[in-house]
Order: structure tokens, then sequence, then C-alpha cells
């Protein structure tokens, strides 16, 4: 019996024994593009929830059981950001898996603030627009990062200058606060709160009071520098634009116009590894503005003369034709080194790099040469977590004397007789300007970071940053007294003035992040922090004039007349935030942020502010009811709340002075400008948003969201009575609004091993309009800036009269005016600003970008376009037909046979006379500016050197076109001007650059 027992059981284990196998798998789990390792990534049997996570290496190690046959048991591999990839184990025991990035980007990890949140891009309720480096032309020539977003982006429109260097407008969903009225007007900022791994950007912008730089002097502003060309692009990862209340809500007062966060590379773990490049290229102006020859300047100026009753003064041409644009330009060059090296151990990983651009446009003595160099090192283990980033730059700028450069009269010589340079009053030979001048810019900045993690628990993180903005810009501008720059009516030889701008803004915050799973269905994280913050801008100026040595620069206090002024800028805050967000079951989103902010710019009894966001979505495709073969994602999401403007200068809620040296009775007195005013407050942005994303067909990601930003108590100053002693007051009085629709779409047509082909579009339309006006129903500027702010049009509005022809009975001009039709000289005694009309728009209609990348084997082409429709610009009248500049100046080509001659002349000008009044602000001299723009093309081929014996791992050739060309809705007729030419006063360049890429 007991044998018979010992005899049943060995047959039952043995049955079991083979219906549970086993075997011990290991491996390694890595990223296919550049074979790193992918720590935490998860291996599981399919089916089940069995398996294991990789260690930090990427390296795994399970014994897998099944009552299967282990040959036919899968494992599914998954890495958040990568598509999950699954393997059959068959015979093998030991796995390398190369997982490949989700080009769908719905598992893609998303940073959404600069205090560490992060969230997966399918959990995230708010609008933000996240762009890789790597998917843009940062082979494209520009000399800051923000100018590669031109159309990139939906929501977000670029105003380029032609200048080196020189401020790029970011508007991020309209316009930011009331447009200034003057000039020289000191305003809020409109610019979006830009943060580079965790530092908060200083923006550069005049100080308050007015003519601190000028100094009763003319032609000395200030030579600002864009903060973002001191980044380095080679350096940048990705930057996230946050536009909603449920993503800027974090940043409370400092977020009206948005946020831009710039992350830059990390080392990865690995072999120290370097990377090196080059870029070479050769440039030339485009849309160059067309003037009278020598000939027809001087038909121009008899026929002035003639038509003046002034017969003594006709001349007959001197046969001299000197075309100043061609005298000036010539072939420009540009260069672009960058060398760097990373790598990383099991705790450690750096990254350092040093690149060097130099840009010599056509102009001559037009140049900017840049220095970057960035060093990051991370530092892992355990519970802790460190960063520190250092990046210094040095950007020396120089910007040639361009005022009235190409358009001096071509009937004066360039030279005399004997080689020299000509002398010519006033402005000087531009010859010898470029060459006997000075206008340099030297800016030494470093912008540094550093940051400490601590894991107290699996579910809480403190942490806390410091970062600095350190910037020193300083400024020599020479005027030569050997050309007629330096020469000056009161008998002084010689000027030159210097300039110094410091600036040192610091910020520090500490946070605690919780983040927890309860169920299987809900997930909870909460953030709370606290951050403070500071920028001090010292401001110092010198000026000489009257050199015994005037044809070189010499120290200031060797001139017969000397200034100094120094001033300084500063202003602090403090501000205690939290964030809340939940989901349920990967369906329903609830988000939930305030900041309480402090600041000095404002009046004692308004200087503390609380903003925030509420929002909401909605993964409808996730629901069980949702089925469909269609669509991959459909997910609703909404939010509002309000945001604010700190950013209006330090001194606006103070009483302001303004010294005068020798003034009255030859006395130095101080001159009160602007009433202090306790009750200056923040201008408030109350933002709603409504957006809808939908993939569909595995090809198509889109979103489209409507937007309105109502803007609360914008500042704007209001005159005070005389007797008080001020001649304005700030205060919070005026509201607008911007509304509009975005639209983006990519499409990735074909996903092969050999052909990819992605396309990126997206389109904005925004509405702008005032709203109220406290205290005021409009206001006006001066008929040059054709400037207004009115209840019921747009910020952006141009104003004047309008132009309706020339009467061919006398050559005169007609407009129209309240229904009635008057000549030019009735308009401009009898009407004023009053009378006004809209005739225009600066701001586009709406505006947009597309973008094509194609992949086929080892070649890759990337060809980027921005368009921009229904937006005006209103010319200088200066260049088209003020006759009475002719004298030193000259004027289009189209008034050689466009102005009226006799009568019965159909003309676009009129008579060639004094006795024509000019308008500067009539609709003839405005024009539309919408376009198409190529703004770049490159083709890059990877080199298989793997097949070789060349010691180098990768090697890239490619050659690019920036700026390539424009398509205009308004022709500019054949050997005449039009928007193309009357749009930029400074040529753009177009450049084509080869280069190459390595790394080993």
């Amino acid at each position: 019996m007991i044998k018979l027992k010992l005899l049943i059981f060995l047959v039952f284990f043995s049955f079991s024994s083979f219906s549970q196998q086993e075997r011990r798998i290991s491996g390694v789990v890595l990223e296919a593009a550049t074979n790193q390792p992918l720590p935490s990534a998860a291996i599981f049997i399919k089916g089940t929830k069995k398996g294991v996570t990789a260690d930090f290496n990427g390296k795994f190690s399970y014994i897998v059981k099944s009552k299967e046959e282990i040959e036919n048991v899968v494992l599914q591999i998954s890495y958040v950001g990568f598509i999950t990839t699954e393997i059959k184990i068959d015979s093998k025991s030991f796995f390398t898996i190369k997982l490949k990035e989700d080009v769908s980007n719905l598992n893609e990890i998303i940073i959404t603030s600069s205090y560490g949140t992060k969230k997966l891009k399918q959990d995230i309720v708010g609008s933000i627009e996240h762009i890789k480096a790597k998917e843009l032309i940062t082979e494209q020539v520009v000399t800051s990062f923000d100018e590669l977003l031109e159309g990139q982006a939906a929501g977000v429109y670029i105003e380029r200058s032609a200048g080196l260097g020189e401020e790029v407008k970011i508007n991020i969903r309209g316009q930011g606060s009331l447009t200034p009225l003057t000039a020289n007007a000191v305003g809020t900022s409109t610019q979006p709160l830009i943060i580079v791994d965790g530092i908060i950007l200083s923006e550069e912008i005049g100080i308050d009071g007015s003519n601190f730089f000028d100094a009763g002097s003319g032609n000395l502003s200030e030579n600002i520098l864009n903060p973002l060309a001191r980044i380095g692009i080679q350096d940048i990862e990705s930057f996230n634009i946050l536009k909603d209340a449920a993503a800027v809500g974090l940043y409370g007062a400092d977020a009206a116009n948005g946020v831009i966060i710039i992350t830059t590379k990390s080392g990865k773990k690995g072999k120290l590894r370097y990377s090196a490049s080059y870029q070479s290229g050769i440039s030339s102006p485009i849309n160059q503005f067309k003037y009278l020859n020598g000939e027809q300047y001087q038909h121009i100026i008899n026929t002035y003369h003639l038509n003046n009753g002034d017969v003594n003064n006709v001349q007959t041409w001197n046969g001299v034709d000197s075309n100043w644009q061609n005298l000036l330009n010539r072939s420009g060059t540009y260069s672009n080194y960058n060398f760097g090296i990373s790598g990383g151990t099991e705790h450690w990983k750096y990254r350092a790099n040093i690149g060097y651009q130099i840009n010599n446009e056509a102009q001559e003595n037009n140049s900017l040469k840049r220095l970057n160099t960035s060093f990051g090192l991370d530092y892992r283990k355990e519970k802790w977590n460190a960063s520190i980033r250092f990046s210094p730059s040095i950007v020396t700028k120089n910007t040639p004397n361009t005022l009235y450069n190409f358009a001096l009269a071509p009937t004066i010589a360039p030279y005399t007789d004997n080689g020299n340079f000509s002398t010519i009053p006033i402005y000087g030979n531009p010859l010898a300007v470029a060459n006997q001048n000075r206008n340099e810019a030297i800016t030494n900045a470093f912008l540094t970071s550093i940051s400490l993690n601590y894991q107290l628990k699996d579910n809480l993180k403190i942490s806390t940053l410091f970062g600095m903005d350190f910037s020193q810009k300083d400024e020599d501008r020479f005027f030569s007294g050997a050309n007629g720059s330096g020469q000056f009516n009161d008998g002084d030889i010689g000027r030159r003035l210097l300039r110094d701008r410091n600036t040192n803004r610091w910020n520090w915050n500490a946070n605690l992040l919780y983040d927890t799973k309860f169920g299987e269905k809900h997930t909870f994280d909460a953030l709370l922090g606290i951050e403070t913050r500071q920028e001090k801008v010292n401001f110092s100026y010198a000026r000489g004039d009257d050199f015994e040595i005037f044809d070189s620069p010499q120290p200031i206090n060797l001139a017969a007349d000397q200034d100094y002024v120094a001033d300084s800028n500063q202003n602090t805050g403090r501000s205690v935030f939290s964030q809340l967000n939940y989901d349920f079951d990967k369906r329903y989103y609830l988000l939930v942020n305030f900041r309480v902010d402090q600041s000095s710019a404002f009046g004692t009894d308004k200087n503390t502010a609380l903003n925030g966001g509420f929002g909401a979505a909605w993964i409808l495709s996730n629901e069980s009811f949702f089925k469909s073969k269609t669509i991959n994602l459909l997910k609703l999401r909404s939010s509002f709340g309000s945001t604010g403007n700190s950013r209006i200068g330090s001194y606006r809620a103070l009483g302001l002075y303004r010294f005068l040296f020798n003034g009255y009775n030859g006395n130095n007195y101080a001159e009160p400008i602007t009433a202090p005013n306790p009750n200056l407050g923040w201008e408030r942005n109350i933002k709603f948003n409504i957006g809808l994303d939908v993939n569909f067909l595995s090809i198509f990601s889109s979103t489209l969201e409507f937007f309105r930003d109502h803007r609360k108590d914008i500042i704007t100053s209001r005159d005070v009575i005389p007797e008080s002693g001020y001649n304005q007051v700030q205060i919070n009085g005026a509201e607008m609004y911007n509304q509009g629709i975005e639209f983006s779409l990519r499409a990735d047509w074909f996903k092969t091993q050999n052909f990819n082909w992605s396309t990126n579009f997206n389109i904005t339309k925004i509405e702008n309009k005032v709203t109220s006006l406290s205290g005021l129903g409009s206001e006006f500027s001066g008929a040059e800036n054709a400037r207004a702010q009115r209840i019921g049009f747009a910020t952006s509005t141009i104003w004047g009269f309008d132009f309706i022809g020339i009467d061919p009975a006398n050559g005169r001009e007609l407009y129209n005016v309240n229904g009635n039709i008057y000549d030019g000289s009735s308009v401009a005694e009898n009407f004023t600003n009053v009378d006004w009309k809209p005739i225009g728009d600066s701001q586009p209609d709406f505006f947009g970008g597309l973008r094509n990348t194609f992949k086929y084997k080892n070649f890759n082409l990337s060809v980027a376009l921005s368009y921009a429709f229904g937006q005006d610009i209103l010319v200088d009248r200066n260049l088209v037909d003020n006759y009475r500049v002719l004298f030193n100046r000259n004027l289009s080509v189209n008034t050689f046979d466009e102005a009226w001659q006799q009568q019965g002349d159909i003309a676009n000008y009129p008579l060639i006379a004094n006795n024509n009044r000019i308008i500067s602000n009539a609709s003839k001299y405005l024009f539309d500016a919408s376009h198409i723009k190529l703004n770049a093309v490159n083709l890059s081929y990877q080199l298989p050197v793997y097949k070789t014996k060349i010691p180098l791992k990768t090697v890239s050739i490619f050659v690019n076109g920036s700026n390539l060309h424009y398509w205009f809705v308004s022709k500019s007729p054949k050997n005449k001007n039009g928007v193309a030419e009357f749009r930029s006063a400074y040529p753009e360049m177009r450049t084509f650059s080869v280069g190459i890429n390595t790394s080993f």
C-alpha cells in the first residue's frame, strides 16, 4: 500500500514538473537611436502582470515560469516615450532590446513647468506647444533660436528685425499690451516670460524716464541686444510654449504674455563622446530698395526748381551716378564652429560645448561675433539628484551708421580725384563713416543654475533651485571729425559716447512635489513652492564733444565738452504657488493652480496679486462606449483663470524727476515728470481656452483651440492739471481683448525603413479690440507713427487720411475726409487727428507655417515656410515723394515717371513742387504686407562610416539655404518699388551655406 502511494506521488510530481516550465532570461534595453540604456524600462510577460523593470544600466534578469512551452512566451517591453515592443522568447536566454522613440508623441514626456513637473502628453490639461530642437532646421542661419520659431508654432507670431542680434518680438496669442504711441515711451513688456533651465531670463529694455540715453544730442539710441542671442542653438534640447491659464497659472503675475521654457542638453551615460561641426556660407541682400539714378535724380530736382519758379538753380547733370547700395554692399560671409564632449557613469553625467559664430553681413562694417560655451553636470544616486548648468558667452556687435546711407544723392561722388573720401556734410560720406567711425557693443554674460532634489519618500520629493542671469554690456560709439558725421554746426569736431549696462537678475525657489496612486484608477499629484527674485540694472553714460585729436577715439576727459550720467533700476518680488492634478482611469482630468505674488514695482496699496487657473480634460477615446478604428485619440479640454504682468519697469508707481543741466539762467535743476500713484496695480489677463485633440488613421495628429484673453487694468499715462506740478500720472486705465482660433496638424505620411515623410502645419487667426479707456475716449500719436488707442478698434490699427488719388487738373493730392473731397493743403490746415480713420493694421489677420521633412535612406530634406495675411505697413514718406528732402536725399525710382507733369495726367505721385503738403499718415503710404516666406531648405546626407575604417561614429554633410524668398500678394512692378522693397529699411540677407556634423 505504501509503495502504491509513493508511485502515485511520483507520477503526479512528474506531470506537475512538465506542466510548469521555467527559464532564466536576461538582457539590456537600449534606445535605438543612441544605444544608450533605458533605466526602469518595463519587461512583462504579455497578457499578465508578471515581469521586472530594468536597472539604471538598462539591464534586467528574470525567471520565466509558464505552463506552456517557454519558446512560445512573448515578452512585452515598454518605456515612456518609446514604442512598446514584443519579442518571442524562442530558444534565447539573453536579449538586446532596442526601443524606438514613439513618434505619435502620446507617450512623450512633456515638461510642464520649471519647478520639476512633467506629464505624458496625453495627460496634459493645458495648452502647451512642445517643440524639439532637432525637429527644426537648426542649420538655418540665425543669431538667436527664437528666429527658428517663425511659423513653426500655432498662436506664436514672430516679428523679426533685419539687424544682426536685434530684438525679436514674440507675440503669443496676440498683443500683450497697448501699443505705445511714441517711439521712446516706457511701456509694459509684451514679451513672454522666458526660462532657461530654471533661470528667469532678463529682458533688455530702456529704463524709466525720458531722454536718458539721448542727452539732447540725437541719434544716440542704445544698441539693444536680444538676450536670446546669448544662448547657443546647439545647446538647446527642446522648448515648451505655455499658453492658457492651466499651463501658465503657476507663474501668476509674470505670465500674462505666455511662458517659454527652454531645456538645454544633458550628458548621457556611456563612454566619452566627442562631437564637432562646421558651417560656412555666403550672404547677399534681397528685396533692396530701388532709388533714382544720377540722371533721373537731376531731372527730378530740376523739375522741382522749375515748378517752384526757381530757374537759377536748374543745373545740368554732372555725370556722377553713385549707387550707394552697391558701394556699401559686398558678399557677406557666415561661419559657425562647434565642439562638444559628453558622457557619464552610473551616477555622473556631463556635457560641455563651445560654439563660435561669425556673421559678416553684406553691409560694410556690419558684423556679429558670438562665443557661446555651456557646461552641464548631473549627479544621481539613490535619493539624491543634483545638477549644475553654466553658460558664459561673449557677443560683439558692430553696427554701421545706417542713417540715410543708401539714400544719399547719387550725384555725389564717393571719392575725390586723388582717391580720398569725398566730404559730405551732416551725415558724412558713408564709406568714410564705415572706415573711420565706430559703433561697437560687447556683451559679456553668463547663465547659471544649481538645483538639488531629494526623495523624502517614494512619492514625496523636495527640490530647490538657484538661477542667475548676469550681463555686462559696453558700448563705444565714435564719430570721427575726419568726416561730416563728426563735424557739427557749433564748431565741435569729433564725438565719442561710452555707455555701460550691467544687469544682474537672480531667482531662487523651493518646492515639494507629491504624487500617488490609489486603487487602480486614481492618480494624484500636488506641488507647493515658494520663490523670490531680484533684478538690478546699473547704467552709466559718458559723452565727449570736440577733441584736439579728432580722427581716432580718445578718452572722454580730453574732450572740450563732457557729459556724465549714471542711473540704476531695481525691483524685487516674492511668491507662493501651488498646483493640484488628478486623473481618473486616464479618462477624466482635473487641474487647479494658484500663485500669490508681491512686487516692489507697484504702488504700496496694490503690490500683492493672486492669480491662478482651473482646467479639465476628458479623453473620450478611452471610454468603453467609444469604439473606432479610425480615431486613435479624441480629447476635449478647457481652462479658465487669470494671470498678471509685473514687468512694467521699476518706478512707474513712484514720482519721477528729470535732472536738467544748464537750464534757466544757466542753473541745474530737477523737473517733475510723473506723479506718484500708490494705487497703481497689476495688469491682469483673464484667460479662457477650449481645445480639441484628435489623432486619426494612425497618421494625423491635430489640435483645434479657441481662446479669449481679456486684458484688464492696463497701465496708461494720463495728463494731470499743471497746478499739481506734474505732467502725467500712471494709472490702470484701459482694457482690451485678444481672441482667436488655432489649428495645428501633423501628418506622418510614410514611416518605413527606407522612407519617412512628415508634415507640420499650423494656422492662427486673432482679433484684438480695445474695450475701455478710463478718463479718455481716445488717444493719438503724431502723424508719423499713425497710432491711436480708440474704443472698438485694435491697438495695432493704423490711422490716417484716405488718399483717393491725384487731381488730373493740377497735380494736387486728393483726400476723402468725412465723405467730402479735399486737397492735401486743406486737409493739413483744417483737420486734426480727431478726423483720422482706420486705414490698416500692423498685425496680420491670420498667420502660420508649414514644414515638410523627408528621409530616404541616408538622405534628409527639410523645407520650412511661414506666412502672414492681412498685415499692413506704413512706409516713410521721405522714401516716396517728400520732394523737400531732395537736396541731400534720394527718392524711390517710382517718382521718375509716375509723378504728375501736366494737365490731364493720371499719376500716382503729386506735382514735383514745394507747395504740396505732406500727409505722413496718408493711405497712399500703406502697403499690404501679406506674404508667404520660404524660411529655409536643408539637405543632408549621412555617410555610411560604419562600413569603413574611419574612426568616426557618425558623419553628416549638408547644404542649407536660409531666408530664401518672399511671395507677396502685392506684386512689385518691374524695376519699381513695392511692398517687398518698402517693408525693410535695412536689407534682409539670403544665405547659402554648407557644413559637416561629426561624432566620434
